[in-house]
């Protein structure tokens, strides 16, 4: 009886960790206009009302999580908008962050982890930008295409 008892036990222990990796992937490869993407309630970003072509990709599975989110608007307001995706960033932590931003005129090619291939997703073109944030766990990155008025999100773990 014992024996059968830890075998139920251990049956319900894996059932629940089989749940509890919740498998969720959401993508909007087409562009979407800044109200098509307000109407989505499943796009979790802050978007400034001047954005279009929006793209946005999530996926989450156990440990392992991807958000990248691109999309044109003036450059003026893409710069202005690093202020507000980290503010935001922060929020959904609760923490206190800061980072530089820095020029930047060579990308380091990096991917879309578990989103690719997004072929939306292409900071590593920019020729002029702005970078912010930083490759760790659950920390924004964010470039600004200052040429052609593109922002760039990524968020991994």
């Amino acid at each position: 009886m014992r024996s059968n008892a830890h075998k139920c036990v251990w049956l319900a222990a894996c059932f629940c960790l089989t749940a509890c990796g919740c498998d969720y992937v959401k993508r909007y490869d087409k562009p979407l206009t800044y109200e098509q993407a307000m109407k989505k309630k499943d796009i979790d970003f802050p978007l400034p009302s001047s954005s279009h072509d929006i793209y946005y990709g999530m996926f989450a599975e156990w440990q392992e999580y991807t958000c990248i989110v691109c999309f044109e608007a003036p450059v003026e307001d893409c710069i202005k908008h690093i202020a507000t995706v980290l503010a935001w960033d922060d929020g959904v932590y609760h923490r206190t962050s800061s980072y530089p931003r820095l020029s930047v005129t060579n990308v380091e090619t990096d991917d879309a982890a578990c989103l690719k291939p997004a072929k939306w997703f292409t900071y590593q073109e920019i020729a002029h930008g702005i970078y912010s944030g930083t490759n760790a766990s659950h920390s924004p990155q964010i470039w600004v295409d200052v040429d052609k008025g593109v922002f760039y999100f990524r968020e991994t773990d």
